[in-house]
């Protein structure tokens, strides 16, 4: 279990000695030290990596269409998460069921992660832009040997195009979120790349930082886009060339074989 999962359980305990799941009605969004929503920090920690609600798609869709299903078709849909996020209890995934039929659970899921984010912050160095960026580039390499995020990803003008952009990524979830995904990822090749090779609770942090500001991140000068701007237009001017040859007409063309 990663020092991300232990803090937030430590979080819950110390913040509930009795342990008890509070009921939604009970939970006020200016009271964040008083109540623990069990469905909430369970869902911060299992779900908000690659589910959003309201927020739209990440690895896994938007939940928030669910609010209107069947309640029994809701708990098998849960059900059929329990290869990903572990074996859940019929109590878990009703808790689950109720949280995301709930018309306050953007607010809930919220409140849990603000818990979460202080729990990780009182266990961790401080959050770092610039450390974040030197992990995404490989200026800093990862902990455990893993490779940098822009083999693979881009963030402004800086990555590969193997995997999604993730200059956008802030606007779908929020950090407490990006720092789940990063650490356990979701996505199938990653999983791989990172299984014995982890990243740490801090370097996600780190990283999930650096993805939160975009506006800080490289972007392209004109000297960096020319070669791409050159080799696009050879392409188009290919194009039309080829599209030119398919439009002459046939007869001139064979006028021409019989004359030759």
């Amino acid at each position: 279990m990663t020092r991300i999962v232990l803090a937030l359980f430590a979080a819950i305990t110390l913040l509930s000695p009795l342990g008890r799941a509070q009921s939604p009605d009970s939970l006020q969004a200016s009271d964040t030290t008083s109540h623990v929503d069990v469905a909430a920090q369970s869902y911060a920690q299992k779900c908000a990596g690659c589910h959003t609600v309201g927020g739209g798609k990440l690895t896994g869709p938007d939940l928030l269409p669910t609010r209107a299903w069947p309640k029994p078709e809701l708990a098998a849909k849960i059900k059929l998460m329990e290869p990903r996020v572990g074996p859940m209890s019929q109590d878990e995934i009703n808790q689950f069921v109720n949280l995301l039929q709930d018309t306050r659970t953007q607010e809930r899921i919220q409140i849990a992660q603000e818990l979460a984010s202080k729990a990780v912050a009182a266990t961790l160095a401080p959050a770092s832009l610039s450390e974040g960026q030197r992990l995404f580039e490989g200026a800093t390499q990862l902990a455990n040997g893993g490779i940098a995020c822009a083999t693979c990803h881009r963030a402004g003008a800086m990555g590969g195009s193997l995997g999604p952009d993730l200059t956008g990524l802030h606007t779908r979830m929020g950090k407490v979120a990006m720092t789940s995904a990063i650490q356990q990822t979701q996505f199938l090749v990653m999983s791989g790349t990172y299984k014995n090779q982890p990243i740490t609770a801090q370097e996600a942090v780190h990283l999930a930082e650096y993805l939160s500001n975009p506006n800080l991140m490289p972007t392209a000068s004109m000297e960096d886009k020319a070669p791409i701007l050159g080799a696009s237009l050879g392409v188009i001017s290919l194009l039309i060339v080829v599209g030119l040859y398919r439009k002459r007409p046939r007869n001139s063309l064979s006028r021409h074989r019989g004359t030759a």
